[in-house]
């Protein structure tokens, strides 16, 4: 049963992850294409999200159980780093001075 929802969230969040990608401005210069147009920072930011909240789910409730055990493992590390890339992306958005990823 969990690895069947993992292999869910995996599929669904890699399908959101390619208009991400092709909408990402660091992709774009990468392959020397460019497509802008009105909002597409936030519908990026509306992609991320999905994915950072459905398909990390399984992380973000692992890193909860794990501190509240006060054991931190594997599900913590990974807890960390989307949500350090995700509100650090977040804040980009909204005005800190930073680069897209």
């Amino acid at each position: 049963m969990m690895v069947e929802d993992f292999k869910k969230r995996f599929i669904v969040s890699v399908i959101v992850t390619v208009p991400i990608l092709i909408l990402s401005p660091l992709v774009q210069s990468l392959l020397g294409f460019s497509f802008v147009f009105k909002g597409d920072v936030y519908l990026l930011l509306a992609l991320a999200s999905f994915v950072f909240f459905w398909g990390g789910a399984p992380f973000l409730k692992g890193f909860k159980d794990e501190l509240i055990k006060k054991r931190p493992g594997m599900m913590t590390l990974i807890a960390l780093a989307i949500s350090v890339a995700y509100f650090y992306s977040l804040a980009v958005v909204f005005g800190l001075k930073g680069k897209f990823f």
